[in-house]
């Protein structure tokens, strides 16, 4: 059968094709639009208002070419009208509905899934937290964030790899080195100074005591100061990679800062030299300086420091060159938005390296808004450094589900900041959104496993299941289910994974009105039956497959 894309595209190049004929005009591509109000229809066209200049016509007499050209030409079409001034509502065919429904039954919603990226390969690097502690809740909210991205864009077609970049070569180490050390002493009788900016979570302790079993007492500060940063480091990656197991996320590639210095960085420095792009201090030469301001950036900024070391954005820009020569179609950057300065420098800078045109048609960057955490109505301090967070492990483990976790954080647009309501996410209610999508499916399996051998009941002619499911809510379903492929489409090509639980809501909520005012199982009635178990069986496969790009698992019983 034809996908929804194909119905939508052959229904403009039907308009366009009668309109061109009509008028003998050039006419730009008509849009077909999701119906604002599905009481005049499915769809939507208002090209004809934009056109009535071009071709010296009224909008409603342009409408009605547009409207002759499909209205007797597609079985997919029921009616189409014109209303107002010349909006075109189409309303799609029962038959092809329940043609959908059961192609949706048989073998889910992906099928019909555009494939944008076939063929393509696409980078999302996202977390990258520097390996000096825990993931903390908002750490979570980027890992789960990046996790969906990468879903979303293997849904819509593409490969993709998912890395995480350590910044293992940058100060942040040396002070979780210095920190550790300070522990250290201290458990010898040695008291140290903790570092401004130093870390002081338990976790330091505990790591202080296992070194000193691995290493016994005999370590001095700083003279082994790369023992105690090597072993802090190690440490950092299995905690990191122990809370990202818990979300159920794994990368392809973990890539060290380290890997890039000195050479990559020094290469990158050179191809700057070459285009005169930095200079030196005029204080001190050993200071280089990046000159953004000459790339529509507000100021230049230190790139090496007087005593040779580099500042974040040079191994930062390096990282970039080095992604950009592995040749990926995409490269999505996500970060908090307390990075927009960097990445906004970052890409000026590539842009120079390598050409604003392919600069701009391949790096996507995400920056996500910070999360406030909420108990009991009051707001839950985090800070790293002090001690004072709540780890991603314990916020899962007090949620009492990573997949709640999830599909919570989701809710929201990467953008707009997050009050995370612990009280809410445990709740077993409505107000509790991941709840009442999975209780739709569970509802859904709860009603199959009641049915011997329900797969083999569902009805495969669309003719028939329509001439019994003609209900205004079973239509509903089927509508709704219908569009959901192109939303999936849209959602990927925006990089918005907040959009599939707006669908998963909506389908949940048309399923729960459906179960509420119709029987499924009749068992006077097996034909009535079978057409509402197809139904079922089409919305399970669906809440499935979205839930599947949100990474959240659909349970089969409550």
């Amino acid at each position: 059968m034809r996908s929804p894309l194909q119905i939508r595209t052959e229904l403009a190049s039907a308009m366009q094709k009668a309109l061109a004929e009509k008028f003998q005009e050039d006419i730009p591509d008509v849009e077909i639009l999701p119906s604002r109000n599905l009481s005049f229809g499915d769809l939507a066209c208002n090209s004809a208002m934009p056109l009535a200049g071009k071709l010296k016509r009224s909008p409603r007499d342009i409408a009605a070419v547009m409207a002759d050209s499909v209205s007797s030409g597609f079985s997919q079409v029921e009616k189409v009208s014109i209303d107002g001034p010349g909006f075109l509502n189409i309303t799609l065919s029962g038959e092809y509905l329940a043609e959908f429904t059961v192609a949706v039954a048989s073998g889910g919603i992906g099928q019909f899934i555009p494939s944008q990226g076939t063929g393509k390969t696409a980078l999302v690097e996202f977390v990258s937290s520097n390996p000096t502690g825990p993931l903390t809740v908002g750490h979570c909210r980027q890992a789960v964030l990046g996790d969906a991205v990468s879903r979303l864009l293997e849904a819509a077609g593409w490969t993709v790899q998912r890395e995480y970049y350590f910044n293992d070569a940058g100060r942040q180490m040396d002070k979780l080195a210095e920190s550790l050390a300070v522990r250290y002493m201290g458990l010898l009788g040695v008291s140290m100074d903790i570092p401004e900016g130093g870390y002081q979570g338990g976790y330091i302790k505990e790591w202080a005591g296992e070194l000193r079993k691995d290493k016994g007492d005999l370590l001095k500060w700083p003279d082994e100061k790369d023992l105690f940063r090597e072993y802090a480091g190690e440490k950092a990656f299995v905690l990191i990679s122990d809370d990202l197991k818990l979300l159920g996320i794994t990368f392809d590639r973990f890539f060290a800062e380290s890997e890039l210095i000195p050479d990559a960085v020094e290469e990158a420095i050179g191809l700057l030299r070459r285009k005169e792009l930095v200079y030196e201090d005029s204080d001190d030469p050993r200071k280089i300086w990046l000159k953004l301001s000459e790339m529509d950036r507000p100021e230049d900024r230190v790139i090496m420091r007087e005593d040779g070391t580099y500042t974040y954005r040079m191994p930062d820009i390096a990282y970039h060159l080095n992604k950009f020569r592995r040749g990926y179609d995409l490269v999505v950057d996500i970060f908090g938005s307390d990075h927009i300065d960097t990445c906004k420098d970052v890409e000026a800078v590539l842009g120079e390296l390598l050409g604003k045109d392919d600069v701009s048609s391949r790096l996507r960057t995400i920056l996500h808004q910070f999360v406030t955490l909420v108990r009991g109505g009051e707001k839950v301090k985090m800070s790293t450094r002090a001690g004072n967070y709540v780890t991603l492990r314990e916020m899962i483990s007090e949620v009492g589900s990573a997949n709640v976790v999830r599909y919570i954080f989701l809710t929201r647009r990467a953008e707009a900041h997050m009050d995370f309501d612990l009280e809410a996410a445990v709740a077993e209610n409505e107000d509790n959104p991941v709840f009442y999508v999975q209780y739709a499916f569970a509802r859904i399996a709860g009603i199959l496993r009641k049915t011997t051998d329900p797969e083999s009941l569902v009805v495969r002619d669309p003719g028939r299941l329509i001439s019994i499911l003609t209900g205004e809510r079973e239509r509903d379903l089927m509508r709704l289910m219908e569009t959901v492929p192109l939303r999936i489409s849209a959602a990927a090509s925006a990089l918005e994974p907040h959009r599939i639980p707006d669908i998963l809501a909506e389908i949940a909520r048309a399923f729960h009105g459906f179960y509420q005012h119709h029987r499924v199982v009749d068992p006077d009635n097996d034909e009535t039956t079978a057409a509402r178990l197809t139904l079922c069986i089409a919305v399970r496969s669906t809440l499935s497959d979205l839930l599947k790009i949100l990474g959240v698992h659909a349970p089969e019983k409550m």
